[in-house]
């Protein structure tokens, strides 16, 4: 495929359709995973997810920014004929990523039961997190280094590679979740370790296809001048990072808002509300890759029209996605909340109209998301970061904060559609300026 010449939405649509492969999969093994547990434990399992949320994240967002900011840079300069400077990022994002593996490793395995009540876990909530946690703390390394790679192999022309390892990684999690669950009686502590094995599948497919020399991502320390490079990469990966650890945030400010305005129930609830917009932001996350990869190199070659046509069928195909997801979750919100666990009659109670309130965001999250993902392969790296700080901590957690005291409960659930309204305003805006290839 010819990102510099070929027709764009053919070329969009065959990354999409690896990038959805990849998001469908780590979409259903997130699912199959909360519904294991909530199955086997009840609404404290699904709680116990919630919980733990704000630990993926800081994992994910990790791996995000470290790819994401290596494949931009990666592409810019593929896309001006520079291949060997170009592997100088690729290096840059392996050693940042196993530095940020031990630090990770370290402290998720030490002060884990810490981390987890400090995101609201409390009693059997808190006992089960800390039970889900453990082979998934063993297994850090892998989460970052694994969504490091993903980026870096898609943007170097093998998006079929990241969606096969991704794939042989989720089926394995999801059968695995199921037989150790239930078939050896682990419970939530089966769900934990069917997940970090299958994350090691997906990772040793990955370097398999590195180190055998399958592709054009070579290590180069050669005047790598590591210091600037590490720089650059954390500057142009940093508005998908806070994407990231903005969800670990907010998930804390709403699991502390729920308690302190509802109770377990509720946040059990927010389990599922939040097992199923993270797989819509998984989804999300291909629609703006598949973009970028086309848009960064077209940048980094100054063709302006195909950047602006590109632009154009990844948000529009963000905005159909959204839009689509939403009326999901208006319609059969009951279905939902069976889907993930065996409702009882206070979880029934709450759980529709939370839904329904909550998934409005869904409208603008995909579009907001995506938008990112443009600014950053254009080089407007202040907007992507805005838009990002906005969604994360600004807008999001000032509205969580206040609407509560207005509303009560419903003000939990409102709050996160208000502000990717807000966000997607600004959004449309900066788009309106005219792109300058520098």
């Amino acid at each position: 495929m010819d990102l510099l010449t070929g027709k764009i939405s053919k070329i969009y649509f065959k990354y999409l359709a690896a990038a959805f492969g990849s998001a469908l999969i780590v979409s259903i093994y997130a699912l199959v995973d909360t519904i294991v547990i909530g199955r086997y434990e009840g609404p404290n399992g699904t709680a116990a997810v919630a919980n733990f949320m704000p630990m993926w994240s800081i994992m994910y967002a990790l791996g995000i920014c470290f790819g994401i900011g290596g494949s931009v840079l990666l592409a810019h300069k593929r896309g001006a004929g520079k291949f060997e400077e170009s592997n100088k990022y690729f290096t840059t994002s392996v050693v940042l990523s196993v530095i940020a593996s031990i630090i990770i490793f370290i402290v998720y395995n030490i002060w884990d039961r810490q981390l987890l009540y400090l995101s609201g876990g409390r009693g059997a909530v808190l006992d089960l997190s800390t039970k889900y946690c453990f082979y998934i703390a063993f297994a850090s390394p892998l989460f970052i280094i694994g969504q490091m790679l993903i980026p870096l192999v898609r943007v170097d022309g093998k998006p079929f590679i990241t969606t096969v390892a991704v794939m042989a990684g989720g089926i394995f999690n999801v059968f695995g979740d199921i037989y150790f669950a239930f078939g050896l009686d682990m419970g939530i502590l089966g769900a934990s370790l069917a997940t970090a094995i299958g994350q090691l599948i997906c990772v040793l497919i990955l370097l398999a296809h590195i180190l055998l020399g399958k592709c054009n991502l070579k290590l180069n320390f050669k005047n790598l001048h590591l210091l600037k490079r590490i720089g650059q990469v954390i500057s142009t990966g940093s508005a998908t990072f806070i994407v990231d650890i903005a969800i670990g945030v907010v998930t804390i400010l709403v699991n502390n808002q729920i308690m302190r305005y509802s109770g377990e129930t509720a946040l059990a609830v927010y389990g599922v509300i939040s097992s199923y917009v993270t797989a819509v932001q998984s989804v999300s996350y291909a629609v703006g890759e598949s973009g970028q990869a086309i848009i960064s190199t077209n940048y980094g070659a100054g063709n302006a029209k195909r950047v602006i046509g590109a632009r154009r069928v990844m948000l529009t195909t963000a905005l159909v996605g959204g839009i689509f997801f939403c009326i999901i979750a208006m319609l059969f919100p009951n279905a939902i909340l069976r889907l993930y666990m065996k409702p009882t009659a206070e979880v029934y109670a709450i759980g529709a109209g939370a839904i329904r309130l909550y998934c409005l965001d869904l409208i603008f999250l995909m579009f907001n998301i995506a938008s990112t993902y443009y600014f950053q392969a254009v080089n407007r790296l202040s907007v992507s970061l805005v838009v990002s700080l906005a969604r994360g901590f600004f807008v999001n957690g000032l509205l969580v904060m206040l609407l509560p005291l207005i509303f009560g409960i419903n003000g939990v659930w409102i709050a996160i559609p208000i502000a990717e309204l807000i966000v997607a305003i600004y959004v449309a805006f900066m788009l309106r300026k005219k792109l300058v290839i520098k």
